[in-house]
């Protein structure tokens, strides 16, 4: 096929383009000028026109983009694209019920979701992590790196504590009202309580209102999404995220070996040995390959899907320590390929088990390293992208618009 890949600058672009060439594809790359979620004409036409120029078969992009999906319209060719980021409310507009949308989603729970808003095109299919991750950083690293980043336990990934957490806007006055009372009562309830669901549970009318007004998040008119839907994924779950995280990394500092490597400041928690961020092309590898345990904490945004940094972890022949997710216990074998927590407690006990228990732990790393080369590579998930066929797109345009 000729396949148009519109290209933003995520990581895993390039080994996308590499993949599809050797998977026999012609492939021409187009770097976006302007990406934003509402379409225009412009951008439309200008999408349109590299269509034609190429007469390219299909377009392809890692994320959804409305513009693209209304440039594949006008050409009447498919447009794939497969999704890295959780949430996208651009899936929650018009554009995403076009039949020529290919819509991939590594969170089984989202599809659900869009398939409620006639989104039928939008398919379940787990991320990939590239084969080559490991020995790609071991080629440019000397022992002295490489010593430089065992541990007993690791964690890399931001702690999310900065202007983007949107909980950060609440007034000191509104902080005094008893519906943020509420909401830090309910937040802490959530705390390392899992379930696709349990983001949902106990919200109120009264506390969406609240954060809506407060943060100046409201439901745009682009979108169908509801209101409630956007407050609890872009704040709640942030919010969730950030608390977790911190009580994770402030609870493994004090027992063990615990190494943190993020953007974050943690001045206020002096017992993190905080080594700053890593590149997660040739430092990042050697973290997971180097830490006796990687402890991974899902962003609540991504309610039941294997996060991408899972399956990178176990590419680098990393074991991971990881929350219970719905769909990482379908696809993996709990305690054989990698090992679950459920709870804060159950992940203190598991990393205390693992650490005196080297022989049990290797081979689970090993069994995790040879499934996700063997499932999870990116030729293996790009055939099954271009196999999937969506059940119950819509046929009648006029449905639409």
């Amino acid at each position: 096929m000729r396949i148009l890949f519109y290209r933003w600058d995520t990581f895993n672009e390039g080994v996308i383009e590499k993949t599809l060439r050797d998977l026999g594809h012609f492939v021409k790359s187009v770097r976006g000028a302007d990406y934003s979620d509402y379409d225009t004409e412009e951008q439309i036409a200008a999408i349109a026109r590299e269509v034609g120029e190429y007469h390219a078969d299909i377009l392809f992009s890692v994320d959804y983009f409305q513009t693209v999906a209304m440039a594949a319209k006008k050409y009447d060719i498919l447009y794939y694209s497969w999704l890295y980021h959780l949430p996208q409310w651009s899936l929650f507009s018009y554009a995403a019920q076009l039949p020529n949308n290919r819509i991939i989603t590594f969170d089984s729970a989202q599809m659900q979701e869009l398939k409620q808003y006639n989104v039928h095109s939008v398919q379940y299919l787990s991320l990939a992590a590239d084969k080559e991750i490991l020995s790609n950083a071991l080629a440019e690293a000397t022992p002295e790196i490489i010593e430089k980043y065992k541990a007993d336990v690791s964690f890399v990934g931001t702690l999310y504590e900065s202007a983007n957490n949107l909980f950060n806007r609440i007034s000191p006055e509104a902080k005094e009202r008893d519906t943020y009372k509420k909401l830090i009562h309910m937040i802490r309830e959530k705390r390392f309580a899992y379930g696709k669901d349990v983001l949902y549970r106990g919200v109120t009318d009264e506390m969406v209102e609240f954060l809506a007004e407060e943060v100046e998040h409201g439901a745009d008119h682009y979108f169908f999404a509801k209101q409630e839907e956007i407050v609890i994924q872009s704040v709640l779950a942030r919010k969730i995220t950030v608390e977790e995280r911190k009580m994770m990394a402030r609870i493994l500092a004090r027992e063990f070996d615990f190494k943190l490597y993020t953007v974050s400041n943690t001045d206020k928690f002096p017992e993190i040995h905080n080594c700053g961020p890593v590149d997660f092309v040739k430092q990042a590898p050697l973290v997971f390959n180097g830490s006796k345990i990687n402890i991974y904490v899902t962003p609540r945004a991504i309610r039941s899907g294997v996060p991408l940094r899972v399956l990178e972890i176990m590419a680098c022949q990393g074991f991971v320590l990881v929350n219970y997710q719905e769909d990482i216990a379908k696809e993996f074998e709990d305690g054989k390929e990698l090992v679950m927590y459920r709870s804060l407690e159950e992940l203190t006990e598991k990393v205390r088990y693992y650490l005196e228990h080297e022989e049990e732990r290797q081979a689970i790393a090993r069994a995790g390293y040879e499934k996700v080369l063997r499932e999870y590579n990116y030729a293996a998930k790009l055939r099954k992208i271009f196999e999937q066929k969506p059940s119950g797109v819509i046929q009648n345009m006029k449905n639409i618009f």
